[in-house]
């Protein structure tokens, strides 16, 4: 008897009268949809199948067919599925990014096979590298899959009445950090005791939405699946990866110990490296970073200004009145801020930077206010010179500045986001890895 081969989904093409058979597994049995279309209630039913060949396809299930096969489909199974349509894929919500779409009919026969097949794939991912992922922002024809570390985990957090969420940091081998939130029943996935004990897991979140608030993240959403260190190549690639990257547990351990917030801290990890000489022509990015020292503290007489204590926008003085032009008041209450400009050096080159008011007064170790008393004392410029060089002096920080919006202006002074303490051990690595780079290509 000739053995039967079946068609894999590339040989299917979408067709209103052709009727199809294929063998292939199961990898996702996502939840009977109901929804309204124009008043009408109404039912899809979504799977996701793999074939031999790796390729995976989605599979609909539209009333009034979906009474037919309840109870019929498990996940890791292979079936045979005789007599289906192959139409062309709907444009919104795609699990899989392929042009076509099987659809179960009524007359279709589902068959089970009892007996495993490894020549069929046990899983499938479509992964989009998190680097690549700010490509995809608030596009819904679509939904994602991604890879990658758990760096750090945050605490559940309730949102509204009914919803909770918990955020989690990810890398991947791009060296990209993003932000994957899980909702709901999905935030119980991972817990926060993961930031103390000494291992990294691996998170594969499949059925994303990739979305933009204050930068890029991910969050699960109605086709999501969660995989915590689930076994196959592509996770035991990375994990070989993860295992012979030093650096990449520095960045673990800085995550899991960083006072900033989670935001921040993504922030600064995705800051590419520069040195000063290259800042003009750095683009499409929020921040940049150099290592440098401080050699002059610029206009140190208008380090202290005063302004509005509603908008805390600076005051003018207007007829002899200090007037808040943000909110147009005359002789408005008025509270101190704190500015410093900075000029930073490097071998390269030199810029001048502004550190702006919490900045300031961290760095500084002091308030605003008590710089004003400082300044109004016999010489108290002096002073508060000594103090803005006995935290700057002689020593080399990480500056993680915003880059230039238009064009470079060297008289100006660019705004600091971050100043970090240098682990030199640290850059000489970065370093090293970026000379290796230069030299692959």
């Amino acid at each position: 008897m000739t053995e039967y081969h079946y068609p894999t989904f590339e040989h299917l093409y979408p067709s209103g009268v052709q009727r199809y058979d294929v063998r292939a597994r199961l990898i996702r049995n996502y939840d009977i949809f109901n929804y309204n279309h124009k008043g009408t209630p109404k039912k899809t039913w979504k799977m996701l199948f793999v074939d031999v060949e790796g390729e995976g396809i989605q599979c609909n299930i539209f009333e009034p067919a979906i009474e037919n096969f309840v109870g019929r489909f498990q996940e890791g199974f292979i079936y045979i599925l005789l007599a289906l349509q192959v139409v062309f894929a709907e444009g919104k919500n795609k699990i899989v990014p392929n042009w076509k779409q099987m659809i179960i009919k009524e007359e279709t026969n589902v068959i089970r096979e009892e007996e495993d097949d490894i020549s069929i794939p046990s899983f499938h991912y479509n992964l989009v590298h998190l680097n690549r992922l700010s490509c995809h922002i608030d596009c819904t024809s679509r939904v994602y899959d991604a890879m990658g570390l758990v760096l750090y985990v945050s605490p559940i957090e309730n949102i509204g009445v009914n919803s909770f969420k918990r955020d989690v940091a990810i890398m991947d081998t791009t060296w990209t950090v993003i932000k994957l939130t899980l909702w709901n029943d999905f935030a119980h996935v991972l817990d926060e005791n993961l930031n103390h004990v000494d291992i990294c897991p691996i998170i594969v979140a499949c059925g994303l939405h990739v979305k933009n608030f204050h930068g890029t993240y991910i969050s699960t959403g109605y086709h999501t699946r969660i995989y915590v260190n689930p076994v196959n190549e592509k996770t035991t690639s990375l994990s070989t990866w993860y295992k012979s990257e030093k650096l990449a547990k520095i960045r673990r351990d800085w995550f899991r110990s960083s006072t900033f917030s989670l935001k921040s801290s993504i922030d600064i990890s995705n800051t590419p490296r520069i040195r000063l000489s290259q800042f003009p022509t750095v683009r499409n990015v929020q921040y940049c970073r150099v290592a440098a020292y401080a050699c002059r503290v610029d206009d140190v007489d208008n380090v202290i200004y005063e302004a509005c204590n509603r908008c805390l926008k600076k005051v003018v003085i207007f007829q002899g009145l200090q007037k808040c032009q943000s909110i147009n008041i005359n002789n408005t209450v008025t509270i101190p801020r704190l500015l410093l400009r900075l000029t930073i050096f490097d071998k390269s080159g030199n810029l001048k930077v502004t550190i702006l008011h919490d900045l300031a007064q961290h760095l500084l170790g002091c308030l605003a206010t008590e710089v004003k008393s400082v300044l109004q004392q016999p010489n108290g410029r002096n002073r508060v010179m000594e103090k803005v060089f006995a935290c700057f002096g002689n020593r080399a920080f990480s500056w993680v500045l915003h880059p230039p919006t238009g064009a470079f202006n060297p008289e100006h002074s660019y705004t600091v986001g971050y100043v970090l303490h240098i682990d030199w051990a640290e850059e000489c690595m970065w370093l090293n890895k970026y000379i290796a780079s230069k030299r692959r290509k």
